[in-house]
């Protein structure tokens, strides 16, 4: 218990910090001439189950500047990634997201 309270700071850190660079990232794509790049729909398969832990693993997603979560299922989430990349790449990112999450509501390291 005491390690998941001790974890929620360094988490939301760690979104801050993601928050922060996806809208500098954004900015500087949105201020430069040409394409703005290869938008991709990901298919994010979920270890989250409960309510609150598919909640907090949506808004953390959503809170950050160029994602955006379109559907929740049962056992994934559809994610919009505005300056994607390769699939597997987002998917990675999607996962460290959601473990990052996790280790505060389920204490999982």
């Amino acid at each position: 218990m005491i390690g998941r309270i001790l974890r929620a700071p360094l988490v939301l850190g760690w979104l801050l910090w993601n928050v922060v660079a996806s809208s500098w990232a954004l900015a500087v794509t949105a201020l430069t001439p040409g394409p703005v790049g290869d938008p991709v729909l990901v298919r994010y398969p979920m270890r989250s189950r409960t309510d609150l832990e598919v909640t907090a693993l949506a808004w953390a997603i959503t809170v950050t500047p160029g994602t955006l979560v379109t559907v929740i299922g049962e056992t994934d989430l559809w994610v919009h990634v505005v300056l994607g990349g390769p699939r597997e790449e987002m998917i990675e990112l999607l996962a460290e997201t959601e473990k990052r999450t996790l280790s505060v509501l389920r204490g999982e390291k």
